[in-house]
This record gives structure tokens, C-alpha cells and sequence, in this order.
């Protein structure tokens, strides 16, 4: 009965035997499926939809894919272009001194007070997990969470 347990314990530990080898582009790719899953509503009104993302979830997962993009590399570069592309309307001396503190107040503020459509919020989410990202301080937060949580259970 002991070794029992013993196995059965062993075959549920946390690390690479619960999901696998995911990595960061694996990671990256699933979320951005979920995304448009969950986003888009099927042609012609045939299909269902089971779970669709409401705004506040998008812009959550458009946060997590895009920290995922910006660790996996590769493909996923287009995701930190963007970020700094817009950063980069803000800091370039347009609006006066700006930094990415003030950028990530920006897309902060347009999160938490515009209930933007699903697809909006998702966009925003990756937008601002480059910015965030590159300004540090509090905004490095949603990153140190997601990269911490996806290593916790071996997904990277």
C-alpha cells in the first residue's frame, strides 16, 4: 500500500510531468489561440461559441500572451515592435518629456476606465505587456507574475 501512494504521488508532481515540455512558444501560441477563440464569433452564425472572453478577461490574456511572446523570441518579436512603435509616439519628444512610466499610466488608465470590445482589450493587453515590461518598477509586476507562475509549473 506504501509504495503505492509513493508512485501515485510521483506521477502527479509539479514540473515538466503535468504538462510536458510547453515552452515559451508553445505557451505563446496556445494563449493567442484562446484569444481569437474566445473573441471571435463563428461564420455565419453556425457553431457555438462556448466561453466567450468579456473584456477584462481579454485584456488579462492579452497581457500573459504577451509577455509569452517577448520570452519565446522567434515569430513573437512583432509583439515587442508594436510596444515600442507605440511607446515611441510618447517618448520621442512630441508630448514633452515622457518616459514609459508615463506610457504605462497611459494604457493603465485606458484599461481600467474604457470597456473596450474583446478584441480591443486584448490588443491593448499585449500593447502593454511590452511597455510594462520595459518600464519596470511596479509595472514589471504582470511579467515577474506570469514568467514566475509559467516556470512554477514547468511550462518554460
Amino acid at each position: 500500500m506504501h509504495e503505492y501512494v509513493t508512485l501515485a504521488a510521483e506521477s502527479f508532481s509539479v514540473g515538466d510531468k503535468i504538462v510536458g515540455s510547453v515552452g515559451m512558444g508553445g505557451l505563446a501560441t496556445a494563449l493567442t489561440v484562446g484569444m481569437v477563440a474566445g473573441i471571435k464569433d463563428p461564420k455565419g452564425g453556425k457553431g457555438k461559441i462556448r466561453r466567450k472572453l468579456d473584456s477584462n478577461q481579454a485584456s488579462v490574456m492579452g497581457v500573459a500572451a504577451g509577455t509569452c511572446y517577448m520570452a519565446a523570441g522567434s515569430i513573437w518579436t512583432v509583439g515587442q515592435s508594436l510596444s515600442n512603435g507605440f511607446a515611441g509616439i510618447f517618448t520621442n519628444g512630441g508630448f514633452g518629456t515622457a518616459g514609459l512610466g508615463g506610457v504605462s499610466l497611459i494604457l493603465g488608465a485606458v484599461m481600467y476606465f474604457r470597456e473596450a470590445r474583446p478584441g480591443a482589450a486584448a490588443f491593448t493587453g499585449i500593447l502593454a505587456a511590452g511597455v510594462w515590461a520595459q518600464a519596470g518598477g511596479i509595472w514589471g509586476l504582470p511579467q515577474a507574475l506570469v514568467l514566475t507562475g509559467a516556470h512554477a509549473v514547468g511550462m518554460a
